[in-house]
This record gives C-alpha cells, sequence and structure tokens, in this order.
C-alpha cells in the first residue's frame, strides 16, 4: 500500500511538473495567432469609447505641438548582454510593438474607423517612438485623433508629443500608461549585421521579419521650392539606414532591432526601383527599406541631467576587471 502510494505520488509530481512547463507554453502559443478582424474591432470600440468621453486629441493639436517640441529626456533602458534566439527575441519585442493610428470621421461616409501604423515604447511611463509623418491625417479623413494599441487591443489616447524632428522623420508620443518595456537603444551599428523587425503592414498586426543591416548613408534633405540647390559639401546631411527585413504601409514607426533586442532603428519608408517608368511592362528591380537610426531617436531622449552628473562623478571601471 504504502510502494502504490508512493508511486502515485511522484506520478501526480511528475504531472504537476509538466503542466506547470507545458501552461505558459501553450499561453504564448495562444498569444502568438492574431486574429487582425478581432484586434481591430477591438481598438475601434475602445476608440468609440475613449471618443464619447472627451479623451480623444485632435491630430491638428498634436502637429501644432510636434512643431515647439525638441527632446525629453529619459532614463535609458539598459542593453542586454546576450543573443536571443529569433523566438525569444519576438516574444520580447511583442511586449514593447505598438499600433499607433488614427481614429477618424471618413470623407466618403458618416462612420468612424481605424487606420494602423506601428511605433515602440522608449520609456516605461508610456513614451512611444514612431514617425513623424503618422501624426497628421490625411485627406481621408474629416476628423482624427491619434491613438496607441498594444497586440492584446488595450487604448491609450495619445496625449502630447514630447520631442520631435520632422526632417529625420521622429517623434516620441506620451500617453497615460506605466510599467511598459522600453526597448533599450543600440549605441552602435554595423553594415551586414542581423536585424529583426516587428510591425503592422496593411492591418497585417505583428508581423516579425528577419534581415540583414545593408547600408548605412548620408542623404541631404531636398531643396525647397523656389531655393537654389547648394554643392553637397556645403549642406550638412541626415543619417539613414537601408535595411533588407521585410515591411510595407502600416509599419512607419516599426521597431527594428538587433540579436540582444536594442534598437537599431524605426522603419519609415520603401522605395520601389523600377527600370524604365515609361515601359508598357512595369520591370521592378528592388525596393528599398529605409530606416531611422536609433542614435537619431537617441538625440531626442538625452539622459537626465542628473543622471549624467551622476556617472561623470562614478569612479572610472577598472579595464582588468573580470578578466583572469
Amino acid at each position: 500500500m504504502n510502494m502504490v502510494s508512493a508511486s502515485a505520488m511522484r506520478l501526480c509530481s511528475t504531472c504537476l511538473f509538466w503542466l506547470a512547463f507545458a501552461l505558459p507554453l501553450a499561453a504564448q502559443a495562444e498569444q502568438d495567432w492574431i486574429d487582425d478582424e478581432l484586434l481591430e474591432l477591438r481598438i475601434t470600440r475602445a476608440c468609440a469609447e475613449l471618443r464619447a468621453k472627451d479623451l480623444l486629441v485632435p491630430c491638428e493639436q498634436l502637429v501644432m505641438a510636434a512643431s515647439s517640441a525638441k527632446t525629453f529626456p529619459v532614463t535609458p533602458a539598459a542593453p542586454r548582454t546576450d543573443p536571443l534566439a529569433p523566438e525569444a527575441l519576438c516574444a520580447l519585442v511583442r511586449q514593447s510593438a505598438r499600433i499607433v493610428g488614427h481614429y477618424y470621421l471618413c470623407t466618403e461616409c458618416d462612420d468612424w474607423h481605424f487606420s494602423g501604423a506601428s511605433g515602440c515604447c522608449v520609456g516605461s511611463d508610456g513614451l512611444v517612438a514612431t514617425c513623424h509623418h503618422v501624426l497628421g491625417k490625411d485627406e481621408t479623413m474629416r476628423e482624427a485623433f491619434l491613438v496607441v494599441a498594444d497586440l492584446e487591443g488595450h487604448v491609450w489616447p495619445a496625449q502630447r508629443v514630447v520631442a520631435a524632428d520632422e526632417g529625420a522623420d521622429v517623434c516620441v508620443i506620451k500617453v497615460d500608461a506605466t510599467g511598459w518595456v522600453p526597448l533599450p537603444i543600440a549605441r552602435s551599428v554595423q553594415q551586414g549585421q542581423r536585424i529583426y523587425c516587428l510591425s503592422n503592414p496593411d492591418h497585417q498586426f505583428g508581423f516579425f521579419s528577419e534581415g540583414l543591416l545593408a547600408r548605412r548613408y548620408r542623404e541631404r534633405d531636398p531643396v525647397p521650392d523656389g531655393s537654389e540647390p547648394q554643392p553637397a559639401d556645403q549642406v550638412a546631411p541626415r543619417e539613414w539606414l537601408h535595411v533588407t527585413c521585410d515591411f510595407a504601409k502600416g509599419s512607419s514607426g516599426a521597431p527594428i532591432v538587433d540579436v540582444r533586442g536594442s534598437l537599431v532603428g524605426i522603419a519609415q519608408s520603401t522605395t520601389t526601383v523600377i527600370y524604365d517608368e515609361e515601359a508598357k511592362v512595369i520591370d521592378t528591380q528592388m525596393t528599398f527599406k529605409t530606416a531611422v537610426p536609433a542614435s537619431t531617436l537617441a538625440g531626442l531622449l538625452p539622459v537626465p541631467a542628473s543622471e549624467s552628473k551622476d556617472a561623470a562623478r562614478a569612479p572610472a571601471a577598472n579595464d582588468d576587471a573580470g578578466h583572469k
């Protein structure tokens, strides 16, 4: 009887162990399945409730605020030291990835709709980075409000723009949230390094793709109408990235990370190269995927002055420490 009881207890303990191990995996597996229609419905309904409570901020107000928003001090997230497998990396980035989009009244009907782009968390207290061009409404919108959502359908109204650089097409918006998981910002990037992007192309939410950092390059802003172009050596250029991870419309603002989950860049635009634009049959050769370097974003989010002073007062690290 005792032997039977002991065997039963061992069997029960073994079952409990595997059950405890399997439940988180099952929960994660369930999260991996994204129902785009249901997610969009949840976001739209949440937006309607926020609008009924008069909690949404018009896009025009945000765009106006962006013109005077320069920098915003933020304590940077600590970078991770170990590389992650793609599956673990995807799960990590999902916590920080956001849907940034417009809840708008259509010009062709009297209904309200949701149009989503992308963004990522850069501060635990509701700071979201996205592209500057995401802020404004387009010609299909009579009224529009900017909101932020996660991949579970929780929605926050965009309250204000705290930092922006229109020429670099990047901005940081603030929502009323706490406890978010911000992405660390990579201090340096290299051509050829492995990268990953989690974006929302064409309302295909949570699309995770892999690629390489294809090119780091500099480019000057377009010459304003009526102005004479200046020689390249007399005009300061901006820095940009070309990447090979996949994204499309709806991906603007999406996080591009390295193998450790640090932010390398933000998806910005695509440009298709056509061999002969006047040919009857379009011969598409390739598509450039452009990203804003994370270093540009870092320039908008300086370390708070108090922390900079503390770092300056800290004793220098011993270069031999940890080496045996």
